[in-house]
Protein backbone atom coordinates (compact mmCIF):
# COMPACT_ATOMS: atom_id res chain seq x y z
CA UNK A 1 0.00 0.00 0.00
CA UNK A 2 2.46 2.49 1.03
CA UNK A 3 4.71 1.62 -2.18
CA UNK A 4 2.31 2.39 -4.66
CA UNK A 5 1.53 5.83 -2.94
CA UNK A 6 5.66 6.62 -3.46
CA UNK A 7 5.53 4.74 -6.37
CA UNK A 8 2.72 7.17 -7.54
CA UNK A 9 3.74 10.14 -5.56
CA UNK A 10 7.51 10.01 -7.56
CA UNK A 11 6.18 9.36 -11.12
CA UNK A 12 3.86 12.31 -10.38
CA UNK A 13 7.00 14.56 -9.43
CA UNK A 14 8.82 13.06 -12.21
CA UNK A 15 5.69 14.11 -15.24
CA UNK A 16 5.76 17.32 -13.08
CA UNK A 17 8.98 18.34 -13.49
CA UNK A 18 9.48 17.24 -17.00
CA UNK A 19 6.54 19.97 -17.83
CA UNK A 20 7.71 22.52 -16.35
CA UNK A 21 11.47 22.02 -18.40
CA UNK A 22 9.46 21.85 -21.59
CA UNK A 23 7.84 25.01 -20.79
CA UNK A 24 10.61 27.29 -19.28
CA UNK A 25 13.15 26.47 -21.35
CA UNK A 26 11.93 28.49 -24.24
CA UNK A 27 11.17 31.44 -21.91
CA UNK A 28 14.88 31.41 -20.40
CA UNK A 29 16.59 31.31 -23.76
CA UNK A 30 14.57 34.50 -25.18
CA UNK A 31 14.91 36.57 -21.74
CA UNK A 32 18.99 35.57 -21.93
CA UNK A 33 18.99 36.87 -25.73
CA UNK A 34 17.76 40.22 -24.88
CA UNK A 35 19.26 40.72 -21.66
CA UNK A 36 22.87 39.81 -24.11
CA UNK A 37 21.54 42.66 -26.87
CA UNK A 38 20.76 45.10 -24.33
CA UNK A 39 24.02 44.65 -22.85
CA UNK A 40 25.90 45.28 -26.25
CA UNK A 41 23.91 48.24 -27.17
CA UNK A 42 24.78 50.05 -23.55
CA UNK A 43 28.18 49.36 -23.77
CA UNK A 44 28.56 49.99 -27.64
CA UNK A 45 29.46 46.88 -29.18
CA UNK A 46 26.41 46.80 -31.42
CA UNK A 47 24.55 49.89 -32.99
CA UNK A 48 20.86 50.65 -33.16
CA UNK A 49 18.80 53.11 -34.01
CA UNK A 50 15.43 54.29 -32.64
CA UNK A 51 12.50 54.02 -35.35
CA UNK A 52 8.79 54.40 -35.94
CA UNK A 53 6.08 55.85 -34.01
CA UNK A 54 7.65 57.95 -30.85
CA UNK A 55 11.21 56.41 -31.36
CA UNK A 56 9.87 53.23 -29.63
CA UNK A 57 11.08 50.48 -32.31
CA UNK A 58 14.73 49.28 -32.07
CA UNK A 59 16.22 48.76 -35.65
CA UNK A 60 20.53 46.92 -35.60
CA UNK A 61 22.54 48.64 -37.67
CA UNK A 62 25.53 47.10 -39.46
CA UNK A 63 29.15 48.09 -38.87
CA UNK A 64 28.72 49.85 -42.18
CA UNK A 65 25.77 51.74 -41.02
CA UNK A 66 23.16 49.57 -43.71
CA UNK A 67 20.18 48.05 -41.77
CA UNK A 68 18.90 44.71 -42.09
CA UNK A 69 14.78 44.14 -42.60
CA UNK A 70 13.18 41.78 -41.33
Amino acid sequence: MIESILIKTLLLSVGLLFCGYLLGRDAGRRQGSGATIDLLCQRGYVNFRRTGKDLGEIQLVKLNGETEEM
